[in-house]
């Protein structure tokens, strides 16, 4: 898994030229507004990518600049970046039957995750000293000192930021991409149970390796898919 440098790269160089595939498929489809969400294997792919410098870094044995700013980086993604991204891919999508409810309830969620991001990650960007990833158990740990530290535990805190991320996939009229949101959630779960120690590592991991599905997804025909299209 996600338990080397070989390991991230591999997945990134999967995850880069699938996302081409879904691109090119949803380009061809009946909406250019599953672009986004054919992208983000290829986003999933550079966030690994990141951590394979961050284990090169790291078996180097020490953390050397690089290796200091690919943790950063990661983070971004980990941290804030999903927090938006995937509800706004839902968003781009539109809602499910009831179009008008769920678009406002995606929207509530695109606002959380943006403020909830900036919040985590911010802080980090501004004193990086906050960040310190370690190698426990043969997975790396991202030590990090972020705002919610002492106020909110760490089953609460990713418990929220796994529903702000999967509830608008839930919304949407892409009956495929349901899949997708179970599997996250599945992902979640095992990684809080079997490896809570480096849960943003493996979760990430797991996350990066099930968007494959979003080929699929994006493939799904159009009757059971885009019910009602959603303006820009």
């Amino acid at each position: 898994m996600c338990f080397s440098s070989t390991s991230s790269f591999a997945a990134a160089a999967l995850l880069i030229p699938l996302s081409g595939v879904a691109v090119v498929r949803g380009w061809r489809g009946p909406s250019a507004d599953l672009l986004p969400l054919a992208l983000t294997p290829a986003l999933f792919g550079l966030q690994q990518g990141l951590e394979g410098l961050v284990w090169l870094g790291l078996d180097g044995g020490g953390l050397e600049p690089m290796t200091h700013r690919a943790a950063l980086a990661y983070l971004f993604f980990a941290h804030g970046f999903w927090l938006a991204w995937i509800p706004w891919c839902a968003l781009k999508i539109g809602g499910g039957a009831n179009e008008g409810h769920s678009r406002r309830l995606i929207q509530l969620d695109l606002v959380l995750g943006l403020v909830l991001g900036v919040w985590l990650w911010v802080p980090l960007l501004l004193e990086p000293a906050r960040v310190t990833p370690t190698v426990v158990l043969g997975s790396i740990e991202y030590q990090a000192l972020i705002p919610p530290y002492g106020l909110v535990s760490h089953g609460w805190g990713t418990l929220i930021y796994s529903l702000i991320v999967t509830i608008p996939l839930l919304l949407t009229p892409l009956r495929r991409l349901r899949w997708f949101a179970a599997g996250l959630m599945a992902a979640f779960v095992y990684s809080q149970v079997a490896y809570i120690h480096a849960f943003t590592s493996v979760w990430c991991y797991l996350a990066a390796l099930l968007s494959v599905l979003l080929i699929w997804v994006v493939d799904e025909p159009a009757e059971t898919s885009l019910a009602s299209p959603l303006g820009p």
